[in-house]
């Protein structure tokens, strides 16, 4: 017909028929003495077609659900534990607690379960072996799981997706078995992802965060997106309709090491490279996460809060990474990298409300990629020391801690936005 111009056969196709993920070997989940994984595969989810503002702590806008339309989708994800725990849950009809780990742009289950010497860098591994159960995903539109229009890969969309998981799981959808009791721990945007689902749904039993702020840099934010080139044109990315769609990004090769990623000292050269041969796309949508910092909505959190950030994360830990100062070391124990983060902890404090009863804890000699620094393991073991104290690894210590979770009585602050955070970061380094 004439005056109407047809998109490209690959850019119809990753529209119609969304592409069913990344053919790499991102070498996930690893193996491990005592390791058992009882699902690994896909699982399907509705992604909202549009986004709505709700979960901000305005008042009128902090528990409505807006009918949506919605679009299929599925994410790959891996459930894994120790065959200790699961002969445990079998022998007493009690299932263990289970941590959903969700990575940031760019990675995708490895961040959480490297293949490189995962005895010394995989947090899933750690954590099993403490008697936690883990599901790691891909994102949509990253990995393993489906490439769908670029445009409806929104933080909305991430957090109504990881929603959708902790009912799956809680209803016995994944490996047939029934999980009661799950906390979400989040990477970067993973962490906005995770934060975003509890403001909006509350219905975890703990959250915690790693490598973000209430106060991510803007500055580094447009570094980092400077890096940035279309998929399409990615020589590490596998061909595949979705890469048309001029919405899906990917790091420049060489750039990594320009962005407070990694703390260079504290890093083996040869995770870098690990991690820009493993490297995902972002989409172009997926940075909108940074508006919801400034609208109150983390003030929407009502559950056990922890946010664990390294010392040289220049993406969020404000001007010369002042706020995430510790005279800890790297062989320090998690309630002595707690102790010296009071800095962090005065900083991010005015982004939450009283029932997040926040806590925050800071790894030393490392940047934003906490997980994949030589003291990757300080990480997993201040991750289950949070745990232990507000889950336990059957969901024992939910309630209790849960009941006294709270630093302050509620004022009007907490339903409306942090004055304070009106104006972004922006002083130089």
């Amino acid at each position: 017909m004439a005056g109407v111009i047809s998109p490209p056969a690959s850019l119809a196709a990753a529209v119609l028929e969304p592409d069913r993920g990344d053919t790499r070997d991102f070498g996930t989940p690893t193996q491990a003495p005592g390791k058992t994984c009882p699902f690994v595969g896909d699982l399907p989810v509705e992604l909202p077609a549009v986004s709505a503002p709700v979960g901000t702590s305005l008042p009128g806008l902090s528990h409505i659900t807006l009918p949506q339309p919605s679009v299929p989708s599925t994410i790959h994800a891996e459930l894994c534990m120790s065959e200790a725990t699961r002969a445990r849950a079998a022998a007493t009809g009690e299932a263990p607690a289970v941590l959903v780990l969700v990575h940031g742009l760019t990675y995708g289950t490895w961040y959480w379960d490297s293949p490189y010497q995962p005895a010394t860098y995989s947090t899933v591994n750690d954590l099993i072996d403490h008697g936690y159960a883990t599901l790691t995903i891909d994102r949509v539109g990253a990995g393993r799981s489906d490439h769908p229009l670029s445009a409806l890969i929104t933080p909305n969309a991430a957090a109504e997706s990881v929603h959708q998981l902790i009912t799956q799981l809680r209803n016995g959808d994944v490996g047939g078995t029934a999980y009661p009791r799950v906390g979400l721990v989040g990477h970067s945007y993973g962490t906005a992802v995770v934060w975003l689902e509890t403001a909006m749904h509350n219905d975890a039993d703990l959250v915690i965060g790693t490598g973000y702020s209430n106060r991510f840099r803007l500055d580094q934010g447009v570094r980092l997106l400077s890096t940035m080139m279309p998929a399409a044109l990615h020589p590490a990315l596998p061909a595949a309709p979705w890469k048309a769609d001029p919405g899906y990004l990917a790091s420049r090769p060489g750039t990594r090491l320009q962005l407070p990623f990694f703390h260079q000292p504290g890093t083996d050269p040869a995770m870098l490279a690990v991690d820009d041969r493993l490297q995902n796309p972002m989409t172009a949508t997926e940075p909108l996460a940074l508006i919801r910092e400034y609208d109150g909505t983390h003030k929407n959190i009502r559950i056990p809060t922890f946010l664990i950030n390294g010392e040289h994360d220049a993406f969020v830990c404000g001007p010369a990474t002042t706020k995430c100062r510790t005279h800890a070391g790297t062989q320090d124990a998690p309630a002595t990298l707690e102790q010296n983060s009071s800095a962090l902890t005065d900083y991010e404090t005015p982004g939450f409300g009283p029932q997040a009863c926040l806590r925050t804890a800071v790894i030393p000699a490392a940047g934003h990629n906490i997980t994949l620094h030589r003291n990757s393991r300080q990480v997993s073991a201040t991750i289950a020391h949070f745990a232990d104290q507000a889950l336990g690894t059957t969901g024992t210590n939910a309630e209790h801690y849960r009941s006294t979770c709270t630093t302050r009585p509620s004022t009007i602050t907490d339903v409306l936005p942090d004055i304070t955070r009106l104006v972004p970061d922006l002083l130089p380094q």
